[in-house]
């Protein structure tokens, strides 16, 4: 089926990269887990030297025990073979122990690692700029990042542990080895070094593959959460657009698996030839070992310790081998990651608090020109208004006329690319971001909803620093016109708002329209912004809270946007804006005198009712 176009794919990283990436997860995962990782690394470290021992012993009691039958059976006595014995059972529960605390010391360093990378990557999401967000190359290296931030750096950060293990065994096999014979550890090396570059090159491509499909990903998540969402089942079902999502899914399914199927092809081949080169060089070097035990160089017992260092040398190699691609494999995700908590935040707060007296400021969007990011036509142009403290404004314009985009700026999601937005004469730039906020109260036209917390909490998250005040609750409560509904729910206002809990509803649209419009009452801030406030609730309703929010925000400045002119008749001034300008000004009625563009679109609307 046909899919919409992705993006080219992005340059592979250099190996500088992979390494500056992976000295980077490794600083950081130690600064976060201090003290289970080191613990960890050195219970390793004894660990991978203690089968050496136990071997070596092993080799003295076959030594001892070909000594035995030599002698006849009264000669035979057991004064240096039972401490061997006993020597060798206390090596193996002594590895059995190490191998329980380096269970338990890695299962405390991957927990600290998953959650400091999980609340660090869900920090840096909540503080993005928008423009990321509706960037597709920003937007595929969050989505990226989103795939991996917990288990690569985890299992970097276990490999770097296990691979200095491996590196142990390989230095002490090698001592061993070569104490018994040169070019037959030359000879077990040589056969071994292939599968370092094949694994590396195998890890490589299969990454490729995933940094391909990046949009592809994107757009096979939102289309699962489509098909798993219950508010969005009815629409699938009626227009039949869930089969064309599985039919989506399907496509990334194949597309992505059929690839994924040769490299495997590919991996396989490769592995299976080294494997065999490898085996070569085992079988040889164990002639050579065999060689030497029948000439009398080596005894049983040697033959039993080198052969077993040689398994040694050939299994660290191998595990360090597959470590080293998946390391690149996985540090080639870090790069990712990197980039992603490197993304600029380019809206920064500024140094100057916002005096918090309760009053509402004066706010001037001056000269204001706004385009969004990777966009070419300026959504405002040449923008002026002036909103005087307790002022009650509406705007009011066709969808695409720019005035969701002035909440916007005055909420300081983006900073404006031309002109000034003023808080009393202050540039907005230059204000903390935080205490702005506490200035304002907004009810988006999509709101959140909280579905996993009560309808107490979802109103008090208006403000949590009232959290807690019962006036202040019913008091927004109240306002929102929410107090029948609530009471009416099972568990009251300590309800969950979603009935996949124990206990819970499932408000209907309405009811959610007024929660969220409870939380912006609670929040009581000197500004009320309400951007379709009451979309989804009946007229009559709707004028009974309309008459509640002006009665309440007497003293507060009230902006509202709204397509529904009975909502905005009410207010001090209403602004007309047309592509990105005000193209009319005043009150209901000198608008309808005006007999402008207002007037016509109230007369169109109006027209519905009689």
């Amino acid at each position: 089926m046909a899919t919409d176009e992705t993006l080219p794919p992005e340059a592979k990283h250099t190996p500088r990269q992979v390494a500056s990436a992976v000295w980077r997860m490794l600083r950081l995962g130690f600064a976060l887990s201090p003290v289970a990782l080191p613990v960890t690394a050195v219970l390793l470290a004894l660990n991978s030297m203690l089968p050496f021992a136990t071997s070596f012993l092993d080799s003295r009691v076959i030594d001892e025990i070909v000594r035995l039958l030599g002698l006849s059976p009264e000669n035979r006595l057991l004064e240096t073979l039972v401490p061997l014995i006993i020597l060798v059972i206390g090596a193996n529960v002594l590895e059995r122990l190490l191998w329980i605390l380096i269970g338990y010391a890695e299962q405390t360093s991957h927990y600290n690692l998953t959650r400091a990378l999980t609340l660090r990557f869900l920090h840096k999401a909540s503080e993005l700029d928008m423009a990321h967000y509706e960037s597709q190359t920003s937007s595929n290296l969050i989505q990226k990042a989103k795939d991996s931030y917990t288990w690569k750096p985890a299992a970097v950060i276990n490999r770097t542990v296990y691979m200095s293990g491996d590196v142990i065994r390989i230095l002490t096999s090698m001592a061993i080895i070569l104490s018994f014979s040169l070019p037959a550890f030359l000879l077990a090396l040589v056969t071994t070094i292939p599968a370092l570059i094949a694994r590396l090159k195998l890890g490589e491509g299969s990454w490729s593959i995933w940094e391909a499909n990046a949009t592809d990903r994107r757009r096979f998540w939102r289309s699962v959460d489509l098909l798993t969402n219950e508010g969005a089942l009815m629409e699938l079902r009626i227009f039949r657009t869930r089969l064309y999502l599985l039919d989506t899914i399907r496509d990334i399914y194949d597309r992505f698996t059929d690839k994924e199927r040769k490299d495997a092809l590919r991996r396989t081949l490769i592995e299976s030839l080294v494997g065999n080169l490898s085996t070569i060089g085992t079988m040889a070097f164990w002639v050579i070992a065999i060689i030497a035990t029948l000439n009398g160089q080596i005894t049983i017992g040697l033959l039993t310790f080198y052969t077993g260092a040689l398994d040694q040398f050939s299994s660290a190699l191998t595990n360090l081998f597959r470590n080293l691609s998946d390391y690149y494999e996985d540090g080639l995700y870090l790069v990712d990651m990197f980039d992603y908590y490197d993304l600029p935040t380019t809206v920064k707060s500024g140094a100057q608090t916002v005096e918090n007296n309760g009053k509402p400021p004066l706010i001037t969007f001056r000269n204001v020109t706004f385009t969004y990011p990777n966009a070419v036509q300026p959504v405002l142009k040449n923008f002026n208004l002036v909103i005087e403290p307790g002022a009650h404004i509406a705007l009011v314009g066709v969808n695409g006329a720019g005035k969701s985009t002035i909440i916007k700026l005055l909420c300081r999601f983006y900073d404006v690319t031309e002109g000034q937005i003023l808080i009393n004469g202050v540039d907005l730039r230059h204000l903390d971001s935080e205490s702005w906020y506490q200035q304002i109260g907004v009810l988006f036209q999509d709101f959140i909803q909280y579905g996993q917390f009560s309808a107490r909490t979802n109103i008090e998250l208006g403000d949590m620093d009232g959290m807690g005040d019962a006036d202040q609750l019913d008091r927004a409560i109240f306002k929102a016109d929410a107090e029948a509904f609530l009471k009416a729910y099972s568990q009251g206002i300590e309800t969950v708002l979603d009935k996949s809990f124990e206990g819970g509803v499932n408000p209907s649209v309405g009811q959610w329209q007024r929660i969220a419009l409870a939380r912006a009452f609670f929040r009581d801030a000197p500004v009320l912004v309400l951007d379709e406030p009451t979309s989804a609730i009946d007229a009559l309703a709707e004028y009974e809270i309309f008459e509640r929010i002006y009665n309440f925000s007497a003293e507060k400045t009230l902006i509202i946007i709204s397509h529904r002119f009975s909502t905005v008749r009410n207010a001090d001034t209403i602004y007309v804006v047309d592509d990105g300008q005000i193209i009319e000004s005043g009150s209901h009625e000198s608008l309808l005198r005006l007999n402008g563009q207002y007037a016509k679109a109230f007369e169109a609307q109006a027209q519905g009712y009689r």
